[in-house]
């Protein structure tokens, strides 16, 4: 054996030792014991993210802290502390690290010059709290439901068909929200390329080996075609309602071209993505639990009749305050149970200053250059907030008091879209979105899952690395249109 190798086996060891023996057992918070210098828990970590975060608050608490790939990292688990984090000003807390590791991911770009990160953080963010407001979306439903009923409807013309679930619930909604969004000059494509980057953002964010070059090859068309979209000389009406004002803000600003697409690029990545995954999260479980997929039919098909008159009407004139009425309360439910069970999103911050963390009595030191992680499937899945909490319950969520633009989620801790300052600007687009789908889909047709032999479908085969939400391989079903609909 080399002298290089017993070297690094002796720090490895003497790492292992000091890590099991160094801490006291009784210190707060306990720290998870890894075997290797500067990557610590990493590789556990991100094999499988929600599995070692759960194993981990098993074994140690709600409080613990690890060693993540140089990483002082602190994990808290309780729904009080997740609140304090999304809560925390972002000059205590900030959040600019995990933002740019998303946008490299996303465009492959390492970061944005200072003064694009001025013009997206004071104009771009701004703009979008603005143009995706609950007020503006009554400006935007029904066009997006017209554009994706356009898309649906041949397929109910037809006697059956057999459809890759994920594309035949995400393709039309991609073409109906770029139509709106973007107008008629963006190209109507890019699903695809889409989804095939999408597939790869897990592994392109935590640097993990994978055959890149169909994702790298989708990327660039991509890009290609933002930048045609943006080099138009002239703004128009045609740009789409976000189009025009991406386009005003980069150009009053002369932003550099390749900047402006790879923001362009990010910001339809993020707009989309999610709402994909928790659509089609939604149908699987609604078609495990014939039960809840028959009731909230009911519900749907009751509302279209007694409210709209027919699905014609319905998609003519659908406003937000009429997609939040008690009517629609049992799809409202299931979507918000989706979410809590699939949509789980780690915030993860770093400390620019010393930081005291309240979790239940106890106090929580966070230094500066130190980070702190909240694992919010620890609050998703405790019992003492949800009742079965491992189980899809569809009408947990519809007994509540109503309240018009709120959403019947308070008094549970629920982080689907975050909570305080740092709202999910696209909530009331995925929200409306994804009413939209299920009404016309439930509405218009029947659904079969597609077995392997004797093998049952349930649960779907997913992947154990993911990023929020589970990804779900390959799932077909035949549809049968609905023709007393």
């Amino acid at each position: 054996m080399s002298l290089l190798a017993v070297g690094v086996a002796a720090i490895v060891i003497a790492f292992a030792l000091s890590s099991f023996f160094s801490k006291d057992a009784a210190s707060f918070p306990p720290r998870v014991p890894s075997i290797l210098p500067w990557f610590g828990t990493a590789l556990s970590f991100i094999s499988s993210p929600d599995d070692f975060l759960a194993r981990c608050q098993k074994q140690y608490g709600n409080v613990f802290r690890m060693l993540l790939g140089g990483r002082e990292v602190v994990v808290v688990c309780s729904a009080a502390a997740i609140s304090s984090i999304y809560t925390t000003d972002h000059n205590t807390l900030g959040a600019q690290e995990m933002h740019q590791a998303l946008y490299h991911a996303v465009s492959g770009s390492k970061g944005s010059s200072t003064e694009v990160h001025g013009v997206v953080t004071h104009l771009i963010l701004p703009m979008l709290d603005q143009r995706l407001s609950r007020r503006a979306m009554g400006d935007l439903t029904a066009p997006i439901a017209l554009a994706l009923y356009s898309k649906v409807r041949p397929y109910a013309q037809m006697k059956s068909a057999r459809v890759a679930l994920k594309a035949f619930l995400t393709q039309p909604l991609c073409y109906a929200t770029n139509l709106v969004m973007f107008g008629s000059r963006y190209p109507q494509n890019v699903y695809e390329d889409l989804n095939t980057l999408d597939e790869t953002m897990t592994e392109r964010f935590y640097g993990v080996p994978f055959w890149f070059w169909p994702s790298e090859k989708a990327r660039r068309r991509m890009l290609r075609q933002i930048r045609d979209y943006l080099s138009t000389e002239d703004i128009s009406e045609e740009d789409g309602w976000l189009g025009t004002a991406f386009k005003r803000s980069f150009r009053d600003n002369n932003t550099a071209l390749h900047e402006a697409c790879n923001h362009f690029l990010a910001l339809q990545w993020g707009m989309q993505t999610n709402t994909f995954g928790i659509a089609l999260w939604l149908f699987l479980f609604l078609l495990h639990h014939p039960d809840a997929f028959l009731a909230i039919r009911n519900e749907i098909d009751k509302a279209v009749k007694e409210d709209f008159g027919d699905l014609e009407s319905f998609v003519t004139n659908v406003k937000p305050q009429m997609l939040d009425k008690p009517c629609f309360a049992l799809l409202t439910s299931a979507l918000l149970e989706t979410m809590r069970l699939t949509a789980i999103f780690i915030p993860f911050r770093v400390a620019k200053s010393d930081f005291q963390l309240k979790d239940q009595g106890r106090t929580v030191t966070v230094r500066k250059g130190e980070y702190i992680l909240g694992s919010v499937q620890a609050v998703h899945m405790n019992e003492n907030s949800y009742t079965d909490h491992h189980k899809f319950v569809f009408d947990r969520f519809a007994h509540g008091e109503h309240r018009e633009g709120r959403l019947p989620t308070e008094g549970r801790p629920w982080f689907s879209f975050a909570a305080g300052k740092h709202l999910c600007k696209g909530r009331y687009l995925a929200m409306y979105e994804l009413k939209i789908v299920a009404i016309l889909y439930l509405h218009l047709f029947d659904f079969t899952p597609v077995t392997n032999g004797s093998s049952p479908w349930w649960p779907p085969r997913t992947t154990s690395r993911n990023l929020g939400i589970p990804r779900v391989k390959e799932f077909f079903v035949d549809i049968h249109p609905r023709h007393d609909a």
